[in-house]
């Protein structure tokens, strides 16, 4: 049973700890019985508009508003968790539906399956009763973890199936006929003996006011008409018209615009402003203001006037202790970090010293590595807030994450000496977020300059080098991984240990109230454990190992360093047992069945076994991550001079119950290659304690005149929906790296890979480096 009290759930609800939300929620047993945790109540109509519950909303003309409280950050969310209300509402999925993230907070709407991991549909006992309810009050929402489809679909539904049996009442009351005689089809309710139909739009009104139903009937899998079938996305229409709003979109009357700069050295403060009457009278300037002490922010009326500006400040910044650090000072960090003496314990089975001190036992030993990177959002970081005349705050934001949000804004406007009376909040859409938008830097410089400028919103928008050079970032990271092999080859023992820095204890820092210890974070060793592989003696080990390069979620967090890692080290155990990488993978899975039926998947799309050119080779890595078990194979072609081309990457993933396969397809394509990225190009280097890199010349991305071809394949699987936004980025990199080693027999333990150069204006070429 999980608890309410483990270091996840205290992790994830403490920026909420300080609220008045969480004094309420602890006041009994009698207050928390009537928070609504189902969103199934509290009906109402507003002119046309009828609100059965918090997730569907019925018009009079018969259009659907499904409220899907969830950020669409590209991932198509919004399509699935619609489609899966359309399903059990009996209505068409065409233009009649809609998608809006509600802007008000509900309690049916938080996050509480990611913090007490537990599936929706198995959700059962006192402890998850409390913690639906304390989460539910405190507001925790929030979009990341891959845990959208897995812990909004059965709740939607849920809503769906409710609705519809108002519906139905409403038509009984109308057509003066018992309930069990009515069935539902395309929006509408149906007395088969009387040959007559009620549309819902005409029944709406008359539902929102019945009460919901205490268990509405879903309807079986043998009727469902939308679910499991691809459905076209109901956010492109309108992103073809330009039509939603991204944060960078947002334009208010009398907007005031605002950029950044951040201090080159994580930590520094401003110690001067040297030519600020200068800056001050630039054109278009409204504003140069030192934020809580550590940034530069320059107000005008436009954000070309405000960036142009910036480029004549002056600023002196007070020295710090990482002055002198540079990427071979982190690094040596790091292989500190290797030889500590009192790393955490994560896992401990049977006596793995004995086993690789055994006389029969071949030991393979082998140490791995990885750069600091940043998410390189396409959409830069942004926030437009506003401080009304009545004290209220209203904040527009492309956020992954509610509640930090919230705490944002009260960050902000308290460093100008303002608490608002209320906040609203609007997420937007947002152009990619990684993780990098559940952080509320931004919003918190924008709320502290619309509490300097009251009655007038003031845009924050960082440019491309700041967001890159003075942003938040993926931890560098470092392995130690030694296997004891049988005779036949096989492990009977297993090793880990990696050293890197915790990202909850980074991120805290920032966004909570508190600041956890370090120490198990199990971010850092996500994809370590290999447990789906018959190992008898396992020990899994961490070491904490601090910078001054602030971290943060990043897409698949410690999956997408430790996967490179294990998977890389499989294929060199492989190697010394004198066998095939896939069957060595089919020995150690023989025990996991639905791992071994993805991995001959992907075996069979793409052809392992047969032969390949010269300078070419295949590599393979499989992982389970996000509940979804995915394994891939990458095709390289390396050129005598090291340049590399990635040729195709095959994937196969069972992610349980699919609810719209196209969503999981390009999930998979966008993460294949989202992999292919990170693998191949991506470092983050840091010189006299600054990052080096400012843009995509340095930072560069996958073009697509070079981008390899992939291929899906969705395995059936009776698990329910499982995670689809992060998994398909999780094996590439070790494909990768081991398609490389088949093509060339050598074994690159580094990432990246490559270094690649910048030809042209559209194409990239990466050359393996030297090791």
């Amino acid at each position: 049973m999980p608890s309410l009290l483990s270091r996840r759930a205290f992790l994830l609800t403490g920026a909420a700890l300080g609220g008045t939300a969480l004094v309420a929620a602890v006041g009994g047993v009698g207050f928390l019985s009537t928070v609504d945790v189902d969103g199934l109540h509290g009906g109402s109509v507003e002119g046309e508009r009828a609100i059965l519950n918090a997730f569907v909303v019925l018009h009079s003309d018969g259009r659907v508003v499904v409220n899907v409280p969830r950020t669409e950050m590209g991932q198509g969310i919004h399509t699935g968790l619609a489609m899966v209300v359309a399903e059990e509402l009996d209505v068409p999925f065409d233009d009649r539906i809609g998608v809006e993230y509600p802007t008000q907070a509900h309690p049916s709407y938080s996050t509480w399956f990611n913090v007490l991991d537990v599936r929706p549909e198995e959700a059962s006992g006192p402890v998850v009763w409390l913690g639906r309810r304390v989460l539910g009050q405190m507001g925790f929402i929030a979009t990341g973890a891959s845990g959208s489809t897995m812990g909004m679909w059965h709740p939607m539904r849920v809503a769906g199936a409710a609705a519809r049996e108002m519906l139905i009442a409403a038509a009984a009351i109308r057509l003066s006929v018992p309930v069990v005689e009515l069935t539902t089809r395309e929006g509408a309710v149906y007395h088969e003996a009387t040959r007559q139909s009620v549309a819902y739009g005409d029944l709406a009104q008359t539902a929102a006011l019945l009460p919901p139903p205490d268990a509405p009937a879903l309807k079986p899998r043998s009727e469902w008409r939308l679910i499991g079938r691809s459905q076209p996305r109901v956010d492109i229409p309108g992103k073809v018209r330009g039509e939603p709003v991204f944060g960078m979109d947002v334009v208010l009357p009398d907007m005031l615009h605002a950029t950044m700069r951040h201090a080159p050295v994580f930590g520094a403060e401003v110690a001067s402003l040297g030519n600020e009457a200068a800056v001050r009278a630039a054109a278009g300037v409204v504003d140069v203001a030192v934020i809580n002490g550590r940034h530069v922010a320059i107000v005008a009326e436009s954000w070309w006037q405000a960036e142009r500006a910036a480029w004549l400040l002056d600023i002196e910044w007070t020295p710090t202790a990482a002055d002198r650090e540079d990427s071979a000072t982190l690094a040596a960090k790091l292989q500190a970090g290797l030889s500590s003496d009192a790393p955490h314990g994560h896992i401990d089975e049977g006596d793995v010293e004995a086993a690789l001190a055994a006389a029969d036992a071949a030991v393979v030993e082998a140490e791995y590595g990885v750069p600091f990177v940043t998410h390189a959002c396409m959409e830069s970081m942004n926030a437009t807030a506003i401080l009304r005349e009545s004290g209220a705050a209203e904040v527009w934001a492309p956020s992954q994450n509610r509640i930090n949000m919230q705490a944002a804004v009260t960050r902000g406007m308290g460093w100008a000496g303002v608490r608002p009376d209320e906040v609203t909040l609007h997420l937007t859409m947002n152009g990619g977020a990684f993780g990098r938008r559940s952080d509320g830097d931004v919003i918190a410089e924008a709320s502290y300059l619309a509490a300097r400028h009251p009655g007038r919103p003031v845009k924050v928008m960082w440019s491309r080098q700041e967001d890159i050079g003075r942003g938040l970032y993926r931890s560098q990271a470092a392995a130690r991984l030694r296997a004891a092999l049988r005779p036949d080859g096989l492990p009977m023992a297993y090793d880990a240990l990696v050293a890197t820095q915790s990202v909850l204890n980074s991120m805290a820092s920032r966004n909570m109230p508190f600041t956890p210890g370090p120490d198990g974070d199990y971010l850092s060793i996500e994809g370590l454990d290999k447990l789906h592989y018959a190992i008898p003696n396992r020990r899994m080990r961490s070491q904490h190992v601090p910078t001054h390069i602030p971290m943060h979620f990043w897409r698949s967090n410690g999956f997408s360093f430790n996967t490179f890692f294990t998977e890389s080290f499989i294929d060199e155990c492989a190697l010394a047992a004198g066998t095939d990488p896939l069957d060595y993978r089919r020995a150690i899975l023989g025990e996991s069945p639905r791992h071994l039926a993805v991995l001959n998947r992907v075996a069979e799309l793409s052809g392992w076994g047969s032969p390949m050119a010269a300078g070419r080779g295949r590599g393979i890595a499989i992982e389970e991550c996000y509940r979804s078990v995915v394994a891939q194979v990458a095709e390289v072609t390396v050129a005598e001079d090291g340049e590399v081309q990635v040729d195709h990457i095959f994937c196969a993933i069972d992610a349980g119950l699919i609810i719209n396969p196209n969503q999981v397809v390009a999930q998979m394509e966008g993460g294949a290659l989202f992999g292919v990225t990170s693998a191949l190009m991506s470092e983050i280097t840091v010189h006299n304690g600054a990052v080096r890199e400012t843009n995509f010349h340095d930072f560069p991305i996958q073009r697509l005149a070079n981008a390899p071809e992939v291929t899906v394949a969705i395995v059936e699987s009776d698990e329910p929906p499982c995670g689809v936004g992060e998994p398909g980025v999780v094996p590439t990199a070790a494909a990768l790296a081991n398609a490389i080693f088949a093509a060339t027999g050598r074994r690159l333990r580094t990432l990246p890979l490559a270094v690649t150069e910048t030809i042209g204006e559209r194409r990239t070429r990466s050359v393996l480096r030297a090791e």
